[in-house]
């Protein structure tokens, strides 16, 4: 194909108009319309998802334009880049053009989407995954539209207000995702009562189960239910989100046990709770208890319910870190755990009923803990949370403040999620949405890990340690040692540290490949192993390949792919 660059800045194609908006940078929620915005967002991720999973580390070509070849279609995208990462967050100019044959023409999101999914299968136009895949991105960025018109209120500063306030700032996700904010089941009116990034809250509502139904099983201590949550004799109550709860009421096999006298509808109760990022884990910030609770609803990839091999596997990991947590040595450094889960023994209802139970540390309202994904999100008419927070801790943004910063902060995360994995084979799914910072005076001084759904352990050393008895030889909680280490490098390194290391180097006077050295150093300092020495010499990370995965409809299996390790040290 012939070679075709984007025409200047502000200059049209011949024949063509100019083009509106198509793809941005981080300022991009920070002006504008809130539909543009929302499309430049979507066309970022886009953009960036595709030239990780097709290994374009680089697509510049001259100065900072660039070129992106769709070789299926014989197609070309070319524009400018306002910012090169060196792990893929690329920031790209307004102007996007598309070219074939010689000609280059403007390039608007939906042609964008067209393109891509025109290449994902170029054999048949009206393919069905592609239809669906382009209605989930549309789905995506009509909620982001929403999110963006949603005018928050001013950053609080009382624990548990903060708190909430960092859970409810995640208005665009995952940055290497094609839909990271669909949720197909929720109407508008849904999303006003129930979305985390309208700063919803509500009233659970609760069933009563009979015993000879109940399937429960207790991992660690802790109140469940609230005491201003109604009961039913001899019954265990279970939480039921508001949405689920009319989901529920519809479904035949729940009417039978209602009739049956084996589920007792108790209604809306207790006090008013907030979702966390997450959409379906809820929090009463004075109550000592989270809960973890299905949704029939496809958020992302998949329906966001609990099946029990989930229940069994965030359990038995909760019991793997209840007992190795007696003997940490992890100063500012916490997981919170799954206290244990309750459903009924029902084939089809159990997955649609089933609640996790999770640790909630915080509801003294002492500590004031952030989402991580939160701070590293740009925010409406400002850059991200955590730059802010850098800045109070150290002043002036200098690469030596900011190195500083990072040290610390991989002092109390990092360090300790390495320690956890190096000493006893125990894989945390540490991505930046399950991982909270506490800050003072904007140093990073406790870190804390959720989630234990994710959280997997290697069969090989728990067997070594005696410790696979704990949770049986079968656990879904139990992998081989080297698919362990593969998550831990995906979550731990890529996803976290890959987006933190991106907005410091971003915001900051050090760029990302000398932040990366920092990384580096401070695991040198560490006491070297073969795993150290993996993340230090190998020439990859293992990364997820969301768009393609997205488009095969994987979303429990996803596709992984490899992307250069920004910390190895070339050797001559």
């Amino acid at each position: 194909m012939k070679e075709v660059l984007a025409p200047s800045p502000g200059s049209t194609a011949p024949g063509s108009t100019a083009p509106r908006s198509a793809a941005t940078g981080s300022a991009a929620t920070g002006s504008g319309a809130p539909k543009p915005a929302a499309e430049r967002v979507a066309d970022r991720r886009l953009l960036n998802a595709y030239l990780r999973e097709t290994g374009v580390g680089d697509p510049r070509v001259e100065g900072d334009r660039f070129r992106i070849d769709l070789p299926a279609t014989g197609r070309a995208l070319t524009g400018e880049l306002t910012y090169w990462s060196v792990t893929g967050h690329h920031d790209y100019c307004d102007e996007l053009w598309l070219c074939e044959g010689g000609t280059a023409t403007p390039c608007g999101h939906r042609e964008l989407v067209a393109a891509l999914l025109a290449e994902l299968d170029s054999t048949d136009e009206a393919s069905p995954r592609r239809q669906r895949l382009a209605e989930q991105i549309d789905n995506s960025v009509r909620r982001t539209t929403r999110y963006l018109e949603h005018v928050p209120e001013p950053c609080p500063s009382a624990p548990r207000d903060l708190t909430r306030y960092a859970e409810h700032s995640l208005l665009t996700g995952h940055p290497f995702h094609p839909t990271p904010k669909s949720a197909e089941g929720f109407s508008d009116d849904d999303l006003t009562a129930y979305a985390p990034e309208l700063g919803a809250s509500f009233v659970l509502h609760h069933l009563a189960v009979a015993p000879d139904l109940l399937v429960e099983q207790r991992v660690a201590p802790g109140e469940w239910t609230p005491d201003d949550v109604p009961g039913h004799d001899g019954f265990a109550v279970l939480p039921v989100h508001p949405w689920q709860a009319s989901y529920l009421s519809r479904q035949p096999a729940v009417q039978e046990l209602i009739e049956a006298g084996s589920l007792v509808p108790l209604g809306p109760g207790g006090r008013t709770v907030y979702p966390t990022s997450s959409v379906r884990t809820v929090c009463d910030p004075g109550f000592e208890t989270a809960w973890k609770l299905p949704l029939h609803v496809r958020i992302t990839n998949f329906v966001r319910n609990n099946p029990v091999e989930h229940l069994r596997r965030a359990a038995d990991a909760s019991r793997l870190v209840a007992e190795l947590r007696r003997n940490w040595i992890h100063e500012g450094f916490e997981v919170l755990l799954e206290t244990g889960f309750r459903t009924i023994d029902h084939p089809e209802l159990a997955a649609d009923i089933a609640v996790l139970y999770r640790e909630n540390p915080f509801h003294t309202g002492q500590a004031a803990p952030q989402v991580v994904a939160g701070l590293l999100e740009d925010r409406p008419g400002a850059g991200p949370g955590l730059v802010g927070h850098v800045r109070t801790a150290v002043g002036r943004l200098t690469a030596a403040g900011v190195a500083e910063w990072l040290r610390r902060y991989l002092s109390v995360s990092l360090l300790p999620v390495l320690a956890l994995w190096r000493q006893d084979g125990l894989s945390l799914e540490a991505h930046v949405q399950n991982s909270l910072v506490h800050l003072e005076n904007g140093w990073p001084t406790r870190f804390y890990v959720r989630d234990m759904e994710g959280t997997v352990a290697s069969r090989e050393r728990l067997c070594r340690n005696g410790m696979v008895d704990l949770v049986g030889a079968a656990s879904p909680a139990l992998y081989d040692d080297a698919e362990a280490w593969m998550r831990f490098k995906y979550y731990v390194v890529t996803n976290h540290l890959g987006h933190l290391v991106h907005v410091l180097g971003r915001h900051g006077e050090a760029d990302e490949s000398a932040l990366w050295g920092v990384v580096a150093a401070v695991l040198r300092d560490a006491l070297p192993d073969r795993y150290v020495c993996d993340l230090l010499a190998a020439p990859d990370l293992p990364a997820k390949a969301n768009l393609i995965s997205r488009f095969a409809e994987r979303g429990e299996t996803p596709v992984y792919l490899t992307i250069p390790n920004p910390m190895r040290e070339e050797t001559p």
